[in-house]
């Protein structure tokens, strides 16, 4: 029982980490190394807490690929540094069995931030702000850019539920 109890709390605490990096992407466009690094160092008590089995070594393969894949992105500037960290992390709990799922939830979120971030709804939000920016050539891209750590955090947010639905 006192394990349930401490796998359904870092769950919870998983879940808070995720908006908080959200909020901080929403506002800054910057999510912090320390909510990536701790979304991580949460997730071994996940598998020594869990009632089912977790495949943390399938976990750790996935995490390769993903930062793998995010590194090659980050490199062609299709992602950000700290989208490559926040996602790397969440890939993590989502393991072999959710990862797929994960990405494909996250892109269709990202997607749609994607289209409102493309419309004029775009004028309405308070960010970001002009002290993000350097010059106005930067002012314009961070504009038209997407805070993609809110997408990340969605598809962290329905992983979590799923854990603790099931």
């Amino acid at each position: 029982m006192a394990s349930a109890l401490v796998d359904q709390f870092a769950i919870v605490l998983f879940i808070g980490l995720l908006i908080w990096a959200a909020l901080n992407d929403f506002k800054t466009y910057l999510i912090p190394n320390s909510v990536s690094f701790s979304v991580a160092l949460l997730y071994p008590a996940h598998v020594l807490a869990s009632a089912a089995a977790v495949d943390w070594l399938g976990a750790v393969i996935v995490v390769g690929a993903v930062l793998a894949a995010g590194f090659a992105m980050f490199t062609m500037r299709w992602a950000g540094g700290g989208d490559v960290k926040l996602l790397a992390a969440v890939s993590l709990w989502a393991g072999p069995n959710q990862i797929l799922a994960l990405v494909l939830l996250t892109t269709v979120a990202g997607g749609l931030l994607a289209v409102l971030t493309g419309s004029h709804l775009r004028y309405l939000r308070p960010w970001p702000s002009g002290a993000l920016a350097p010059d106005e050539a930067q002012a314009i891209k961070l504009r038209t850019s997407v805070p993609y750590g809110i997408a990340i955090a969605l598809g962290g947010m329905w992983l979590a539920g799923q854990m603790i639905v099931h």
